[in-house]
């Protein structure tokens, strides 16, 4: 670092005015270090002091920062990682990065993103160019570079430039961190994530559970959405053998801490603290560490405890033997019998097990069942136990309408109508028309199925069994989109025996063969997706063709 302020220079995104601008900027200011910043960064307060402080320290040659979108070190990935976390700014976020990590980096392979800052020294012994410098696509080749000449690339831990708009977060340099930056890295983030969680407004709740998804998951989300503006939710799951992790899993957001169970109690309760965890759910203990359970203790603060089965009294959560049926809940000796096959996983015989429940059980707060059946099942073996009875919160779900099944059968190919099925299934979701697609049959290339298109595809199927096939998949339309003249159709013998309405193109043998068909629709083998949509609709309510058992004629029975 020179003794002089360093210079910042803003690009304008003009790749050879700002070359030619920087060069001239270099020769003006020969004695002074540079700070390059894009276009849509953005910064706050004393950045540049605290990139001062980094670049001071000796054999520094790069500095670069956090930052929210295309950069080195990005913070708060996830599915909408190019935005700002959720209630942070440039300026509060800048800061939670100043106060959390002061005076702290970590050294990387590369340094890219919305600010890097060159000590002098570094620029001479790089001796590149204006246009080198700014030429993004360099900059592993640089740092490299400058690696080997025994400067120091790092990312200062206390600075955060944001981009805004930010770009959405381009990985491809990350891979030029070695594990160790990438852990340095990740204790700087880390750092910053408890600061936050440790200043928001509401209180912190902990849910204990199993790290599958299934109803525990959905029941959990469902209690994190009603309580979202009163109490912050963090989830301490399994993470490998005697550990655990917490997670914060609100979206956007990435902090996630592992504690080795029971060696790391202790830093656990000292995190939680910090965080300002006020009370603990727990609602399974599946794969988790017997001392998962002294916990609550050692934090200090109540707990919750929710049946979602009966892991209390059953080490085998469901009270099932060992063909996954219900055991009929035998004696202790046949409880025995089952453990001995499957032993339970903190090793408990079966009066461990209970005795230990029994007692975590009965000082929790409150120990909540969502049904009669749980609650009565488990007073069996507690029968002082207090239990609350409360149903799961569900949300209100509107039932779709009545979706038209539409299937083409037969197996599928461009000749056949697999472009027009695809584009009818896209067009059907992009409009929202109350259509499915089934094919009876295999496709001669993949097509879009759920969840991207409302079609599904059967695969190939034995001839002789297309009828029974055809009935079982309660059809109420048969589409053949033929993009060829077709000389008989064995399938469409089928769709005629069938009864049921038929929309096909208007080529080869399908006007002769459905002449006189009630039921049928024929248009134009060029027909629009849109257009043959339309048409399968109205089919669909046109009436089935049944034979009349008397007269051994055909008659239209009304659609259902």
């Amino acid at each position: 670092m020179s003794d002089a302020a360093p210079v910042v220079f803003a690009t304008t995104g003009d790749p050879v005015a700002d070359a030619q601008a920087l060069d001239a900027m270099l020769a003006a200011n020969p004695e002074h270090d540079l700070v390059v910043l894009t276009p849509d960064a953005r910064v706050h307060g004393d950045w540049v002091d605290r990139l001062v402080a980094h670049a001071s320290v000796a054999s520094t040659g790069i500095v670069g920062t956090f930052t929210n979108g295309d950069g080195c070190a990005i913070y708060a990935r996830g599915t909408n990682a190019a935005r700002l976390p959720v209630g942070e700014s440039v300026a509060t976020l800048d800061e939670r990065f100043r106060d959390a990590n002061a005076g702290r980096s970590a050294r990387v392979g590369v340094v890219r993103g919305p600010c890097r800052y060159f000590t002098r020294a570094c620029l001479r012994a790089l001796e590149v160019s204006g246009a080198k410098l700014l030429d993004d696509g360099r900059a592993a080749e640089l740092c490299k570079r400058a690696a080997h000449l025994g400067f120091r690339v790092v990312v200062a831990g206390d600075v955060f430039v944001a981009r805004e708009p930010a770009d959405a977060p381009d990985t491809t340099d990350m891979g030029a961190h070695d594990d160790d930056a990438s852990a340095a890295l990740r204790v700087l983030e880390r750092r910053v994530d408890l600061a936050r969680l440790a200043a928001a407004p509401q209180p912190a709740i902990v849910f204990v559970s199993h790290g599958w998804g299934g109803g525990i998951r959905r029941h959990m989300d469902d209690l994190a959405a009603l309580v979202q503006h009163r109490a912050l939710v963090l989830h301490l799951e399994p993470s490998g053998r005697e550990h655990v992790k917490l997670v914060w899993r609100r979206e956007g957001e990435a902090f996630s801490a592992r504690f080795r169970l029971p060696h790391e109690l202790g830093a656990l309760v000292t995190t939680l603290r910090a965080i300002g965890v006020e009370r603990l759910h727990f609602h399974h203990v599946h794969a988790l560490p017997r001392a998962i359970l002294d916990l609550p203790a050692a934090l200090g603060v109540p707990y919750d405890c929710t049946l979602h089965d009966y892991y209390a009294i059953c080490p085998q959560y469901h009270l099932t033997d060992a063909n996954g049926r219900y055991c009929g809940e035998p004696d202790a000796a046949g409880c025995a019998r089952c453990l001995a096959e499957r032993p339970s996983q903190w090793g408990l015989d079966i009066a461990g097990w209970r005795d230990t429940f029994a007692t975590f059980l009965a000082q929790a707060a409150r120990v909540i069942a969502p049904s009669e059946d749980v609650v009565n099942r488990v007073r069996r073996y507690f029968p002082a136990l207090a239990i609350s009875l409360w149903p799961h919160p569900e949300s209100t779900s509107t039932w779709p309408s009545a979706v038209v099944r539409v299937v083409t059968l037969g197996s599928l190919s461009p000749e056949k109508g697999l472009d027009v099925v695809a584009a009818c299934a896209i067009d059907a979701r992009q409009r929202a028309l109350s259509l499915a697609f089934r094919v009876i049959g295999a496709t001669a290339r993949p097509l879009p199925q759920w969840p991207d298109a409302p079609l599904s595809v059967h695969g190939s199927y034995d001839e002789a069994a297309l009828a029974a096939l055809l009935a079982s998949e309660h059809a109420d339309v048969l589409f053949f989109p033929a993009q060829v003249p077709e000389t008989w159709s064995y399938t469409l013998s089928v769709a005629l025996a069938s009864g049921l309405p038929i929309v096909a193109s208007a080529l080869g043998v399908f006007p002769e063969r459905l002449a006189g068909r009630a039921n049928a629709r024929l248009l134009p083998f060029d027909a629009s997706a849109a257009e043959w949509n339309e048409a399968l609709l109205a089919a669909s309510r046109e009436p089935r063709i049944v034979e009349d058992p008397a007269t051994r004629r055909p008659t239209l029975r009304a659609a259902s």
